[in-house]
């Protein structure tokens, strides 16, 4: 008679199951932290955030017209007769511009009372786009490639500001913005609807650490 113990093949039921749990386990802590990365990298997701904003203040221009919005803010929320609201060009919002509001005109919920520097996206690349619309100047008699122009008469353009990108992360989403012709850095930097104004003669690699999205021309 055989007394010998019979050797173990495989796992048992309980073994399977825990092991099972545990990978499980895992999958759920990295899967979310891996896609947030990916999200966080994702050019095209800056080039959408920044076209819904365009798109905010094309569809606010028409309602609340001849005024354009001076912050991310007013296109989410109600807009008021009184200050610290105002429009592009810094005058009062009317009674008759709040009734011609009919927004929200960009799918965000912000509160209504953020400052200028106050970050309303977080957009790929982790970058910031600030709440505050700047007014852009190209026009060379008033030197050119400037923001934040003292007298809005010399600004040409509403402006997008995005902040915190890498050298890489502004040109990977100037490709998809303005496309692939603009074969130098400072054509990059300095034309198209994406730049980033600063050094005359800029390195792919420089830190861009404010960029402007021309998103529409100023009335």
């Amino acid at each position: 008679m055989r007394t010998g113990q019979t050797n173990r093949v495989g796992f048992t039921l309980v073994e399977t199951v825990v092991t099972v749990g545990i990978i499980a386990a895992l999958a759920a802590v990295v899967y979310p932290t891996v896609v947030r990365q990916f999200d966080n990298a994702d050019p095209t997701r800056a080039a959408e955030d920044l076209g819904n904003v365009r798109t905010g203040i094309e569809a606010f221009g028409i309602n609340v017209r001849p005024n354009q919005p001076k912050d991310i803010e007013d296109l989410a929320n109600q807009i008021t007769i009184a200050a610290p609201d105002s429009s592009a060009r810094g005058a009062l919002y009317t009674t008759s511009d709040v009734n011609n509001w009919h927004g929200p005109y960009i799918a965000l919920s912000l509160p209504v009372t953020m400052a200028a520097n106050d970050t309303a996206i977080t957009t790929g690349f982790g970058a910031a786009v600030v709440n505050r619309l700047g007014l852009y100047d190209i026009g060379p008699a008033n030197g050119g490639d400037t923001v934040s122009t003292p007298n809005a008469a010399n600004a040409e353009f509403i402006a997008v500001r995005l902040k915190g990108l890498s050298g890489a992360a502004f040109n990977a989403i100037n490709e998809l913005v303005d496309g692939p012709t603009e074969s130098t850095a400072i054509v990059r930097r300095h034309a198209g609807r994406f730049r980033c104004p600063g050094a005359a003669a800029p390195l792919d690699t420089d830190l861009c650490t404010d960029a402007y999205y021309l998103a529409s021309p100023i009335r």
